[in-house]
Formats: C-alpha cells, sequence, structure tokens
C-alpha cells in the first residue's frame, strides 16, 4: 500500500474550529472542504463501496456540526474528526453484516481509489498500466478481506501515515492494542498477499515504526 500521508492542520484550523462551534457556516464549510476528501478515502477503504462512502461522510460532517459546540480541544480537530469517521464506518460495517444477502456468484466491485491512481501514475506504458490497475484492485479486495478493527488501524497507520500514538487517541484505544494489532494485521495481510502473488515489498515491516 502506498502512504498517502496524513492530515495537514490549515494555519488558521483552531480559529476555523472555534468560529464553526459557533454556528458560522463559512468556517464549518472550509473545514468540509479540507477533510471531505481524505475521510472519503478513508471510508472507501473501509466499506469498499463508493456510495456507501459518501453516506458516511455525509454522517460524519452532520455529526462533527452536531457536535462541535461541546469540542473542548483535547486533541487536535483532525484526530477528532477521524475516530467520528472511523466509528461511523465500522457502525456502517456492523449493519451491512447483519443485513447483506451473500452470493457466490456476485462480482465484488471495488471502485477507482486515490491509492489505486497513485499507483498507476508511476506506470509509463499501456502494459504498466494495465498491470498497475490490477495490482490496485487486488490489494483493495485483499484489505477488504481482513477484519474491520485490523482494517481500521492498517489503514490508519499504512495509508495514511499515522503514529501509533495518534491511532490510539483516533481509535480511542491502548498504546499497547494498537501495536497488536498493527503487527497481527500486516501479519494477516502478508500472508494473503503472497497467496495472491502480490509484491510483499508493499507491507511494511513493523522495525520500521516501533519506535514512532
Amino acid at each position: 500500500m502506498i502512504p498517502e500521508g496524513k492530515s495537514v492542520a490549515l494555519p488558521n484550523e483552531q480559529v476555523l474550529v472555534q468560529r464553526a462551534s459557533k454556528g458560522d457556516l463559512q468556517a464549518f464549510e472550509a473545514l468540509v472542504k479540507a477533510y471531505e476528501t481524505k475521510l472519503y478515502n478513508v471510508a472507501l477503504r473501509m466499506v469498499s463501496d463508493s456510495e456507501d462512502a459518501m453516506d458516511i461522510v455525509q454522517e460524519v460532517f452532520l455529526k462533527a456540526y452536531q457536535a462541535l459546540p461541546n469540542f473542548r480541544g483535547d486533541s487536535k480537530f483532525s484526530t477528532w474528526i477521524y475516530r467520528i469517521c472511523m466509528n461511523a464506518s465500522l457502525d456502517h460495517l456492523r449493519r451491512r453484516k447483519k443485513s447483506q444477502v451473500y452470493s457466490l456468484d456476485a462480482p465484488i466491485e471495488f471502485p477507482d481509489s486515490e491509492a489505486q491512481r497513485q499507483v498507476e501514475d508511476t506506470a509509463e506504458s499501456t502494459e504498466e498500466i494495465v498491470e498497475a490497475r490490477f495490482l490496485g484492485e487486488k490489494l483493495l479486495e485483499i484489505l477488504s478481506d481482513l477484519e474491520p478493527h485490523y482494517r481500521a488501524v492498517l489503514i490508519l497507520c499504512d495509508v495514511q501515515g499515522y503514529s501509533y500514538q495518534e491511532i490510539a487517541e483516533i481509535m480511542d484505544m491502548s498504546l499497547g492494542t494498537v501495536k497488536s494489532r498493527i503487527h497481527r494485521a500486516r501479519n494477516i495481510l502478508r500472508k494473503l498477499m503472497d497467496a495472491e502473488q502480490i509484491f510483499p515489498s508493499y507491507v511494511k515491516q513493523d522495525a520500521r515504526r516501533d519506535d514512532r
């Protein structure tokens, strides 16, 4: 997977948050513009459906707007809104698991994602683009095979680039639990990728982040 980099706070983000918490719609719209694509990419990787991801993002911003007056700033705004996004994504997966009727003949569709486009951008020939597109689709498919709690920490760590401590704050869990889940998630993902004969170099080694 190709890290996208975590959210970079706006120069005046704190001011925007304060204004939005007092009902300033323009300030809130500026926050939406800054985060909507990032949150969509996270939701998409969690639920593997573009329409569902869009619905989740709308739900996230609605909840954020309603809760902003009570936002005390104990954590960064980005941490706070990513937590809302992850919780909304996990809730969606729980509801879908209860209501979904599975068909062995139904194809699984994975929409274009930013990670897939990034892989394609490095390709030069048509053959390389086709191969890169296939690789991106397989990575998304394999990622969707992970249990949601493993998928969540892996997306935050290896795709969004958050540190273990930041993930602990976003997911509201202990640092030890985060490290354990990421370690297990990478091992599972590595085995799945090996089984599909996908380059294992895309799975990060735990040693590279142990000091984070």
